[in-house]
């Protein structure tokens, strides 16, 4: 169900929050919310800043924020098809025993009201007294004429339930995504020919908020002896996410009104980017917007919004993907078939290859970190190493390479290079369990690929990253006998995008200093010396499967248990939802953390190490 607007069901004055359901903007992948309010003295709230939560996590920040009546303005000028997104149903009591001054207070009040709103908004208006009485759809820019000339209604037992109903029904047939229902009454309702008994109004609510539309209320004073049931029929009403504005005066009525109607004009057309997860996967996800008003923060809860899967968005950047893949293809062979034809030291990409690899093995690198370190700063070329020309043997500019034990370790990395690329079980038992799980929840491609950099030793996803297409849907196929869905044909385009997140992580990362985290863990469930690699930027440690370093073998860990931050080569740890110690002392913050330092997180203690130091692109001098 969509959120409600934020209302106290009270009738004394205070503050009214409103939120409309997210708008679907498909063309341009965007979210479009309406916010704002109303103060205890009648001004419209105006939020100074909105911070976007998308499923519990920090979403992206608002695109634009613009006032609401100035936006529709500018849009209706600009096109005479333009449609108010906002729609009104209108429900007042018009009766001759109302308090003296009251329907014309009423009537300026509601005039005043849809002056203020979009002139298109679509209005569903019904008059009610013993019996009902709906006007054709209007505008909001036709209210004030066609209302001052209806006489009224006959009223010795109004019927309230049962004009909310009819209005109800007419605003649900609209097309506008906002919908809010006005209702101007003194709670009066009799639902039986002998005037004994009131409506069920707390259905009624129930009724209003399923539909998804805004309940606003302004009242005014009943006759005495119909009070207590009158007062008990608008706290019912309000009860579930209405807002009710009691007024004693004609007066009041009239500048209630013409202040809800200013709170809507004044409310903040906020534009949120998608994120790429929705837009291509679809799903269902929660939303819920900060507010900064007048230096204070309130929370929204929007609700849930249901995304379709966009097949169309997905389809251009897999082809995009599976072009490049297949150009990277066709120039990997090309390489290859040149350096069989010539000497190395021709002018291609190979050489750059060749001596980053000359100097990481010159640095004292081990294969494996030397195909780790090739792999994050050459992703697409690092395969033609496998089948290079023993002529580079030779080369003079590589020297290292005619010794013993250079060409030994170069002929390490080369068959690390052959190995891989013929095994048909790449993916791993970390790398099979982070794809599965992440493609079976939806979740958004750099996300995992984070996810995946976490857990998955570095060669190990590396090789994944440089896989072909009909490479990856055998690996696919092959894990797919324990892991269904990796069988599926979406698992295979999915597949396709995580390597792309994992391609540009490294690409992101060339060229700069490399500040590199892990947990050794020292005791408690599981191997002791395992080590727990810590990417940089934040990194969350728990049970649950979206956590970058996921610790599901202590029962003791909570889903989000805690978080470790790099920021500048310095690494922070604090609790989320666990209790964890630092050096034997409970941490209630953020704690800076040091080489050797001891942490302890549920049944298990940890030693942090952490290390910095030039990448790839830092060797190539010295190569």
């Amino acid at each position: 169900m969509l959120a409600s607007v934020l209302f106290p069901a009270v009738a004394v004055a205070a503050p009214v929050f409103i939120a409309s359901p997210p708008i679907m903007d498909a063309e341009a992948g965007e979210l479009v919310l309406l916010v704002g309010g109303i103060s205890e003295d009648g001004a419209s709230l105006k939020p100074s800043a909105i911070a976007v939560e998308f499923d519990g996590e920090p979403g992206p920040e608002p695109k634009s924020m613009e006032v609401f009546s100035e936006y529709a303005q500018t849009a209706a000028e600009a096109s005479q098809s333009w449609k108010s997104p906002l729609g009104v149903g209108l429900v007042y009591l018009w009766v001759k025993d109302i308090p003296a001054g009251t329907a014309d207070a009423m009537l300026e009040g509601i005039s005043g009201f849809f002056r203020r709103i979009p002139a298109r908004t679509n209005v569903y208006v019904t008059l009610y007294g013993r019996k009902r009485q709906p006007i054709p759809m209007l505008k909001a820019s036709d209210i004030g004429g066609q209302l001052h000339d209806i006489g009224f209604l006959p009223g010795d037992r109004p019927n309230l339930a049962d004009a909310i109903r009819v209005d109800l029904k007419a605003l649900l047939g609209d097309e506008s995504a906002f919908k809010v229902l006005l209702v101007v009454t003194d709670g009066r309702d009799f639902d039986d020919s002998s005037g004994e008994r009131s409506a069920d109004f707390m259905a009624v609510a129930e009724e209003i908020d399923k539909a998804g539309v805004r309940l606003m209320v302004v009242s005014f004073p009943p006759p005495d002896a119909d009070a207590e049931q009158s007062t008990k029929n608008l706290i019912d009403l309000v009860g579930i996410g209405g807002a009710r504005r009691a007024t004693e005066q004609p007066l009041e009525v009239q500048t209630a009104l013409e202040s809800l109607g200013q709170a809507i004009a004044d409310m903040r057309r906020v534009r949120i980017e998608l994120p790429w997860g929705w837009r291509n996967l679809g799903g269902t996800h929660k939303v819920r917007l900060n507010l900064t008003v007048d230096g204070k923060q309130r929370a929204i809860e929007v609700g849930k919004v249901a995304v379709p899967a966009g097949i169309s968005w997905l389809l251009v950047p897999l082809a995009i993907i599976i072009g490049l893949l297949g150009g990277a293809a066709g120039v990997v062979l090309f390489l290859r078939k040149r350096a069989r034809q010539q000497p190395a030291g021709g002018e291609d990409a190979s050489e750059a290859v060749v001596a980053a690899a000359h100097g990481l093995i010159q640095r004292g690198l081990s294969a494996q970190r030397a195909l780790v370190e090739l792999t994050r700063g050459f992703p697409n070329d690092v395969a033609v190493l496998a089948d290079l020309d023993p002529s580079v043997f030779a080369d003079e500019r590589y020297p290292l390479f005619r010794t013993r034990a250079g060409r030994r370790r170069f002929e390490e990395l080369q068959a690390l290079l052959s190995s891989k690329a013929s095994d048909d079980s790449l993916l791993g038992k970390d790398l099979v369990e982070v794809l599965s799980q992440s493609i079976a929840g939806r979740a958004p491609p750099d996300q995992v690929a984070s996810s995946i950099a976490a857990r998955v030793p570095e060669d190990e996803w590396g090789v994944f990253s440089r896989m072909g297409l009909d490479e990856l849907a055998r690996a696919l196929r092959a894990s797919g006998t324990r892991y269904p869905v990796l069988a599926t044909p979406r698992a295979r385009g999915v597949a396709l995008e995580i390597q792309a997140a994992l391609r540009n992580e490294s690409r992101n990362s060339a060229g700069k200093s490399l500040t590199v985290g892990w947990l050794v863990r020292a005791t408690g469930p599981g191997l002791r010396g395992e080590t727990l690699r810590l990417p940089g930027g934040r990194v969350v440690l728990g049970r649950a499967p979206d956590c970058q370093v996921r610790l599901d073998t202590d029962s003791q860990i909570a889903q989000q248990h805690a978080m470790i931050g790099e920021k500048r080569g310095s690494f922070h740890i604090e609790p989320m939802q666990g209790v964890i110690k630092v050096e034997t002392k409970p941490v209630s913050g953020r704690v800076a953390l040091g080489d050797g330092d001891t942490i302890e997180i549920g049944q298990s203690r940890y030693v942090f190490k952490c290390v910095s130091s030039g990448n790839v692109a830092q060797s190539r001098s010295g190569a």
